[in-house]
């Protein structure tokens, strides 16, 4: 698809120097600074304040969130564009970077197709969970206490990956199409809600374009 072309576009320009500033630890550490989302209409102000600073274009890559072996960070490009910036999730073993990438909505979609699948709760929950991320702004530590006590730690640190690279998403769609204008990260969840009637990914490319940043 076109936009996932573009993904690849972007992280063969960018992956050397994001891997250069993880690798030399040459990153800005802001995991504590944003427990959940901020209203869709305030994410470019609050982004564009201390540690993001999403208006300042110069090259920075910002740790967002760390779960060990699991990282999300966050690129402002180098480039005079207005707001934009990339996410990136990456794999650790333990100290050893072994797996960088740019996640897109397609990714996004096979983790939350494969979690509902994995337990009963997730079958039933997830949707719930989603919907409470994106729409009504609840911190994940809040929807994984509402939800998934139940599950054992492997799964709700699966979920907590899944919750936290969405969280990003979404804010990177209230930023490039924000509200009134725009739907934003209400689209990204419109296509959460098609998969759980659907169940396929397949039958969603049909109707969304579901593979882009």
């Amino acid at each position: 698809m076109a936009r996932k072309s573009r993904i690849q576009k972007v992280m063969n320009k960018y992956i050397d120097e994001v891997l250069s500033a993880i690798n030399n630890n040459s990153i800005i550490d802001a995991t504590k600074s944003l427990p959940g989302l901020p209203p869709r209409d305030r994410v470019r102000d609050v982004l564009s304040k201390p540690p993001f600073n999403i208006l300042d274009r110069s090259f920075r890559v910002i740790l967002v969130e760390d779960l060990g072996d699991y990282k999300i960070y966050i690129q402002i490009p180098g480039e005079k564009t207005d707001f934009d910036f990339f996410v990136w999730r990456a794999v650790f073993q333990g100290s050893t970077l072994k797996d960088l990438k740019i996640p897109s909505h397609d990714d996004l979609g096979k983790m939350f197709l494969d979690l509902k699948r994995r337990s009963p709760i997730l079958n039933e929950y997830l949707i719930d969970a989603t919907i409470r991320l994106i729409r009504d702004r609840v911190p994940t530590t809040n929807i994984i206490n509402k939800y998934f006590t139940g599950l054992s730690r492997g799964l709700i640190e699966e979920v907590k990956k899944f919750l936290l690279t969405l969280k990003w998403i979404a804010l990177q769609e209230d930023v490039n199409y924000p509200p009134p204008k725009y739907l934003g990260s209400l689209y990204t969840l419109s296509v959460y809600a098609l998969l759980e009637v659907f169940g396929d990914l397949s039958i969603i490319r049909r109707i969304v374009r579901f593979g882009g940043v």
